[in-house]
């Protein structure tokens, strides 16, 4: 049976669609409300490459029925987290990072592990950042004294209980210090403050401890006593920022080549108890795709700390669909929405800090680079649209003096320093007059024909100093050269620039971007204009003139600059010298000529 024919005889219903290759393996995992629809737009003709890649990869084509659209949502997720597969966006594998663990034991333990085995215990996680793990499993342990000895209890008991019974840090269940129901009733609540519910926590406390003081059990009264004053201890060192104390995470979320990097900040109780980061790896097939309802389901698909709110700058597609499932999965009311209040606008935009300062590190880190470095390069290769950032960067400048002794120079510019190796300096040769366009045409050919022959690899970018004529013949150098790398003109506003497209982009006026286009323009202008006065030095010197008293360096400048030449000064009537210098300077030199004409004859 063909390919084709196969999938004609798929169902009309909602499921999960498989695709695979010649070996079985699963390429792709998609959902869909109509499974023979959606795989049949797979396979019609389209002209777009990552489908083209997909359905050239494909042999055959499975489906798994489900009852409905978000069944088929929660199945998707559940088999790209088990096959991560080739085409799919997939949340960075989460066994690097650590978990905490509660044991499926007659008396558990909370512990952090690495280790995800299928074992029947509680996972929650993954942790990002070691050191507020590090921090909740302290006030876990201060607030509830659960054991951490690995004895099979209640089979195989030690003699007699450990060093954390006497400090008050365990209740030595394995000595019957405590019964197997009071002490899950403990591990209950603890499992309680993982997923945030603090408040509802406090009031359980407070009713174990009044229950057992109306028994008279005064003994366990004091227990349920100590272990709120612990809970309450840890809650004031915990500032209220969301006054309605509802369960909210705030979601922001940056780019980066072919990864996502997710950041999380959770309220629980109106408290910040956590910011978790987390990236998506976005194959090429799913480039276009809506990253943040993927997220969504990966990182909420255990459903241990779902809230009540999800605020995100931008809705995501299927945000109704993925709302009905969380809403199931956490037994009320679930609302994935825009910042409305004030506040929200606040914290969504301290989400989106946070998440821009991982992604600097993580840039940083793949580059190896500073944080530091890597900032200006990223915001310049955001503002200008590229593909990779922009390490090695070379500025062009021309510079020349009514029409003489024109001179280009190029800078670069590596990890944001100068590198200057990659400094030139050229003296214009085919252009005269003052033809700004033609000499950064010249430049640009040159400084390219020595990348050929000494076999040096292109910038990441070039920057003309100019405006778009001066842009545009450096496309159509790099056309006539065979390159592709991107280019943009530094307008006469230092803030703006002008891009291959047309567009013109304008930089923040305090953005580190902005400052590193500065050097860059600043440098290139110096450089072209020191070998500039050092053509116009050397040519003073030959020219003899400053050897005529009365005339000085700068004098000289000023007479080779109107006249072109040391002849042609000494060949000027009076007028005209009198026009430049003035009288009484012009007197001197003329004098001054004429006894070197009577010396001479």
């Amino acid at each position: 049976m063909s390919l084709q024919v196969k999938i004609a005889q798929f169902p009309e219903a909602p499921g999960v669609y498989l695709f695979k290759d010649a070996q079985g393996a699963i390429l792709y995992i998609g959902k869909a409300k109509c499974l023979r629809d959606r795989v049949r737009q797979h396979f019609a003709p389209n002209d777009d490459p990552k489908e083209q890649a997909l359905v050239g990869a494909t042999v055959d084509v499975d489906y798994i029925l489900t009852d409905s659209e978000m069944e088929a949502l929660i199945v998707e997720a559940e088999l790209v987290r088990k096959h991560q597969p080739r085409y799919n966006i997939r949340l960075k594998d989460d066994k690097k990072f650590p978990w905490i663990k509660v044991t499926k034991e007659a008396f558990p333990r909370i512990m952090v592990t690495r280790n995800l085995a299928d074992d029947g215990s509680k996972f929650f996680g993954p942790y990002t950042d070691a050191k507020s793990l590090k921090h909740l499993i302290h006030l876990i342990k201060q607030i509830f004294p659960l054991r951490s000895c690995r004895h099979p209890l209640p089979e195989i008991p030690p003699s007699r209980p450990c060093l954390n019974y006497q400090i008050g840090r365990c209740l030595a269940p394995c000595v019957g210090k405590i019964s197997q129901s009071e002490y899950n009733t403990m591990v209950k609540m603890a499992v309680g403050y993982l997923t945030g519910k603090g408040r509802a926590l406090a009031r359980e406390l407070e009713r174990l401890r009044d229950e057992a003081a109306q028994r008279l059990d005064f003994e366990q009264a004091a227990h349920w006593r100590d272990q709120l004053k612990n809970l309450e201890a840890v809650s004031a060192r915990q500032k209220v920022v969301l006054r309605d104390g509802q369960d909210t995470d705030f979601v922001a979320c940056e780019r980066s080549g072919d990864k996502i990097l997710f950041t999380v900040l959770q309220f629980r109780d109106g408290k910040l108890v956590a910011r978790n980061d987390r990236i998506l790896e976005v194959p090429l097939m799913e480039r276009d795709s809506d990253p943040i309802s993927n997220f969504i389901t990966y990182y909420y698909i255990k459903g241990l700390t779902i809230p009540s709110n999800v605020i995100i700058k931008e809705l995501p597609k299927e945000h109704k669909l993925l709302e009905q499932w969380l809403s199931k999965a956490k037994g009320e009311k679930v609302l994935i929405k825009l910042p409305q209040t004030l506040l929200e606008k606040r914290l969504i935009f301290l989400t989106y800090k946070q998440v821009q300062s991982k992604i600097d590190e993580f840039l940083a880190h793949r580059e190896r680079l500073s944080s530091k470095a890597v900032k200006p390069l990223k915001e310049l290769q955001q503002a200008l649209g590229l593909d990779d950032i922009p390490r090695l960067v070379t500025a062009f400048d021309v510079s020349n003096l009514a029409g003489t002794d024109s001179v280009g120079s190029a800078v670069q510019f590596k990890d944001g320093k100068p590198y200057k190796a990659g400094y030139r300096q050229f003296r214009i040769e085919s252009v005269s007059g003052q033809n700004d366009v033609g000499m950064m045409r010249e430049v640009l050919e040159r400084y390219l024909e020595h990348l050929e022959e000494r076999g040096l690899d292109p910038p990441d970018l070039i920057l003309v100093d100019g405006g778009v004529p001066q842009l545009r013949t450096a496309l159509k150098v790099r056309e006539e050269k065979g390159y592709n790398f991107p280019v943009a003109g530094l307008a006469k506003r230092l803030e703006e620039l002008y891009l291959e497209t047309g567009e013109v982009v304008s930089l923040p006026k305090h953005s580190s971007a902005l400052h590193l286009v500065q050097r860059l323009r600043d440098e290139a202008h110096r450089f072209a204009q020191r070998y500039h006065h050092k053509l116009r030095e050397r040519k003073i010197s030959k020219s003899g003139l400053e050897d005529i008293k009365g005339i000085g360096p700068k004098t000289a400048q000023r007479l080779l600059k109107a006249f072109g030449s040391a002849q042609r000064v000494k060949e000027a009537g009076r007028e005209e010298l009198v026009a430049v210098l003035g009288a009484k300077t012009a007197e001197k030199i003329i004098q001054a000529l004429n006894h070197r004409r009577e010396d001479r004859g």
